[in-house]
């Protein structure tokens, strides 16, 4: 079922000091950087290898990024695993025994799919599937 690392999301104080850092240490430049004022946060959107790698910074306090940010600092959010048939596997994983977020895979803001399992069926782990490219 897995087949990659998908991505993976971390959350920061500043995507503007990530994206400096990123081109000094790495010399990465991001593929995309938004702002998703209806979700809570802007991001900065990065391609290493065939993984994404996403830098989330919260816009206001009452949002996951922000209270993830305030209560662990900055540090990974979440690891994305690839996947094909992500309808499939969204009920493959509900027939064995694992609570879902939603009722069907949901679309991200970048345009991929994503299916969410929720902690309390995955021993307190965040674990995302993803299928599909950055639109």
């Amino acid at each position: 079922m897995l087949n990659k690392v998908h991505h993976v999301t971390y959350v920061v104080e500043s995507i503007s000091d990530m994206a400096a850092y990123m081109e000094k240490s790495f010399g990465l430049k991001p593929i995309s950087t938004d702002e998703f004022t209806e979700r809570g946060f802007k991001s900065i959107l990065y391609r290493v290898g065939e993984t994404l790698v996403d830098f989330f910074e919260p816009l206001r306090d009452d949002t996951n990024v922000a209270r993830q940010l305030k209560a662990t600092g900055p540090g990974v959010m979440h690891v994305a695993w690839g996947v094909d048939g992500i309808e499939d596997a969204f009920k493959s994983l509900q027939e064995s025994g694992n609570k879902m977020s939603g009722d069907a895979p949901a679309t991200s803001p970048f345009g991929y799919k994503t299916a969410n399992i929720e902690t309390g069926s995955s021993h307190g782990i965040h674990f995302q599937l993803a299928e599909g490219e950055p639109a």
